[in-house]
């Protein structure tokens, strides 16, 4: 995309994506709620692929009501139906659906938003629902927590409530599914103007919606634990071997078990990375809407940031400590590898010294036997030559001349010795010199 210039403004060229920079704090608007409202949430999810899927659902929903469908590559869509309200946003794994329908003061969970839906159109979303609420405001001050007919609304379970919003709300809920296969919550707005209403429901959606989603992480970890503590075990008794291996083929024998050990402990990580990962960035988006309420408890009422440090924090700190489990067993793979491989290439580089040491030796015995070839050639040679110039002086005296043959013969033993000596001595020098010694002799 080229950058822009605005025409006339005097300004340097435009960053492309300066625009969208700008509405994106402005991209997912909190709804205006005035109560009495009825509120249904469904988080479904979703691979990036369904998007198409559940915008082509909107598309239907918006044809049937005559209006106007979502964008096609939109990430968050709002739009006002006859008697309900619709807003849809695409989120990193899911999509999350929220209907909001005015009224409901006599039965928030009974006749809820979702009525207002055509029938069968729930079923056409693609995905897997994984989060559903209903959420009832009420205009007026909140009942006694104490109250039958409170308890009633949410089928005598537990409830757990506070005040919020600096005591300008109060919320009820029970963080449990109910018979409906929803969980609920009910809001009492005794001072918050529509804005903040609907503000202080979307983080209660949200703390919903993120506290479920960051449990996703806690089956995994269940499920790899028992093998991490196997793995666990098997790398500390291999630790212990490899302070007593004491040959090169019982170090190769560990460095394969560590091999195997730490493909193992990479692979489970693979798997369970991008979860644990979203476990804790879930966890931290609760954390901030769970201040941002700003509770204040009943006496007697469990507030919901205590109900969920107490219930639902083991289960997240399992997560976290089997993925730093996962990862000190991976360092601890990476460490006992890089010893055992020092132990290896010390062990090589012993192995050739010697192996360098044997050459050595043998060079200088082949050396020493090629002297005393050397000196056996010089004899025999000269031992040949002599002979020959014996034969020829002997030839010589039969044919009449005067010649001392064996006197001849003895002077000529030690020049012709030192001759082929000599020549010798030459010869390997020759062989023995570098290539540029040799242009240059």
């Amino acid at each position: 995309m080229e950058p822009l210039r605005p025409a006339g403004s005097g300004l340097p060229q435009l960053h492309p994506l300066r625009e969208e920079l700008y509405a994106e704090p402005h991209a997912r608007p909190f709804p205006w709620v005035q109560a009495p409202v009825r509120v249904s949430h469904l988080a479904i999810l979703a691979d990036p692929g369904e998007a198409a899927a559940h915008r082509a659902c909107l598309e239907a929903l918006a044809q049937v009501h005559g209006v106007a469908p979502p964008a096609p590559d939109t990430m968050a869509w709002y739009a006002d139906f006859p008697g309900f309200t619709v807003r849809w946003e695409r989120h990193t794994e899911f999509c999350a659906y929220t209907f909001l329908r005015p009224d409901g003061v006599d039965s928030p969970f009974t006749d809820t938003a979702l009525d207002a839906l055509p029938p069968g159109w729930l079923e056409t979303l693609p995905g897997e629902l994984l989060v559903a609420t209903h959420v009832g405001v009420l205009a007026g001050d909140p009942p006694d927590p104490f109250s039958p007919e409170l308890a009633a609304l949410f089928g005598d379970d537990l409830l757990i409530g506070s005040l919020i919003v600096d005591d300008r709300a109060a919320v009820w809920t029970t963080l449990k599914l109910h018979a409906d296969g929803f969980s609920r919550y009910l809001v009492y707005n005794a001072g918050l103007n529509d804005f903040q209403a609907g503000r202080t429901v979307q983080r209660l959606l949200e703390i919903e919606t993120y506290r479920v989603f960051a449990l996703l992480g806690y089956p995994e970890a269940k499920r790899i634990w028992p093998r991490v503590r196997v793995l666990d075990m098997e790398l500390a008794e291999l630790i212990d071997r490899l302070a007593r291996a004491d040959t090169a083929a019982a170090e190769q024998q560990l460095l394969k078990e560590l091999s195997v050990i730490s493909q193992a402990i990479e692979h489970m990580r693979s798997d369970t990375n991008y979860r644990f990962s979203a476990t804790r960035a879930y966890m931290a988006l609760v954390d901030r809407r769970l201040e941002d309420l700003r509770e204040r408890k009943y006496s007697g009422r469990s507030s919901i940031t205590k109900f969920l440090e107490r219930r639902m924090r083991p289960a997240l700190d399992t997560c976290v400590s089997v993925d730093a489990h996962l990862q000190d067993l991976s360092l601890r793979v990476a460490r006992a590898t890089e010893a055992l491989r020092a132990r290896i290439e010390t062990t090589i580089e012993d192995q050739n010294r010697d192996m360098l040491n044997s050459l050595n030796q043998r060079a200088w015995q082949q050396l020493r036997l090629q002297q005393t070839v050397e000196g056996l050639s010089v004899a025999a040679i000269s031992y040949y030559l002599v002979g020959l110039v014996n034969y020829g002086l002997k030839g010589l005296a039969k044919s009449g001349l005067p010649l001392p043959v064996e006197s001849v013969t003895a002077l000529l033993v030690v020049p012709t010795a030192l001759s082929v000596w000599w020549l010798v001595r030459r010869r390997r020098r020759r062989i023995q010199a570098s290539p540029q010694e040799r242009l240059d002799g």
